[in-house]
């Protein structure tokens, strides 16, 4: 038996949790399938024990070396910084769990645990490696990690509602090549990152399950920025019927969808933002976002108070042109018309189409 220490003490990442560490667990499971699908990953939990496995991956020695990575540029994975594996086995240590790391491919097991280091003194994690095999038939997995000692409460109310591969009852909004966006009500506003959970941004609606490489994360996978989740979930919704609607209620997963304009969808979309606008508040409407704004609204004109994101999204459109002021030589029924469209609002409908039969007549 051989034994490899790491440099790494036992209170290395405090403020990690059991569900931080399963998270690297099935981040690396799930990057190695990503990698190579014939590497199938696979799971299972049942009595307090979780296994975790791939069908041809192996450990060596040199991957406990830190920064260690197969995965580095490569925007599929979600982990980058060779930390993984070894951080998630010092945590679970750490919470009072075992992990062994069956090594079949290689024919070995490794037992993680703390021994008291002489040269620093205190405890810092060490791998002990068995390359007498205890097992007569190797199973069809080059790799299986196994942690014992999860409580069920630890698993079902904790670790399941972290990650989506072990929830039954996701329910799907829209999927594209950014992701998923989620509706179920337990999953507004949580951030997924390939099915991990990674935070909670109360303003969303949604909920969202991204794909790896369009968020950026910190090296814990918890932390996006506020700019970065608003973008990417615009960027989500730019070609969905539905993002006009979205724009309309002010949601912040639309936040800043009438800034993309280099997008060719989000020309159209501006295009039909004003079309839809004409249709609900008549032509001679002009978009505005404080009363400020609507007082400037030259004569003829009806001002519609809207959000900021959709007036941009508006008057970005190339069909929009800005109200100009009232013209004396405008024709008396063209000046009758803007009146009735400025007051239509407070019309009943009876009210509006006898006026409307009118002007046909007058204009005969």
């Amino acid at each position: 038996m051989s034994k490899i220490e790491l440099s790494l003490a036992s209170d290395y990442v405090p403020s990690w949790t059991i569900v931080d560490a399963i998270r690297e667990l099935f981040q690396n499971a799930l990057d190695q399938e990503v990698q190579s699908p014939d590497n199938k990953a696979s799971w299972s939990y049942e009595n307090g024990t979780f296994k975790i496995c791939n069908k041809q991956s192996m450990l060596t020695a040199k991957t406990l070396l830190l920064g260690t990575s197969s995965k580095d540029n490569d925007s599929r994975t979600i982990g980058q910084f060779g930390e993984g594996y070894k951080i998630a086995t010092l945590v679970l240590l750490r919470n009072a769990k075992q992990v062994t790391i069956y090594n079949y491919g290689l024919r070995e097991v490794w037992r993680p645990r703390f021994v008291k280091s002489r040269r620093f003194g205190t405890d810092i994690l060490t791998f002990f490696i068995d390359k007498e095999c205890p097992w007569t038939k190797v199973p069809d997995n080059d790799l299986t990690i196994e942690v014992t000692g999860l409580t069920d409460e630890e698993w079902f109310e904790q670790v399941v509602p972290a990650n989506l591969h072990l929830q039954s009852d996701v329910k799907i909004e829209a999927s594209n090549e950014y992701g998923e966006a989620l509706s179920a009500t337990k999953h507004a506003g949580l951030v997924f990152v390939n099915g991990l959970y990674v935070c909670k941004y109360d303003p969303y609606k949604f909920g969202y399950n991204f794909k790896p490489g369009e968020l950026k994360l910190d090296r814990d996978r918890k932390l996006a920025s506020d700019w970065d989740l608003r973008w990417l979930a615009s960027k989500f919704w730019m070609n969905n019927p539905r993002a006009i609607e979205f724009v309309e209620q002010g949601l912040a997963d639309v936040s800043y969808l009438s800034d993309m304009t280099w997008y060719s969808q989000a020309t159209k979309l501006s295009d039909d933002a004003f079309e839809k606008f004409r249709l609900v508040h008549g032509s001679r409407a002009v978009p505005v976002t404080t009363q400020e704004e609507a007082d400037k609204v030259p004569a003829g004109y009806k001002a519609v108070i809207v959000s900021s994101n959709y007036k941009n999204l508006i008057t970005r459109s190339s069909a929009y042109e800005e109200p100009e002021p009232e013209s004396d030589s405008i024709d008396p029924l063209d000046k009758l018309q803007q009146w009735f469209e400025e007051i239509e609002d407070l019309l009943t409908d009876e009210q509006q189409e006898a006026f409307n039969e009118i002007m046909k007549e007058l204009r005969l």
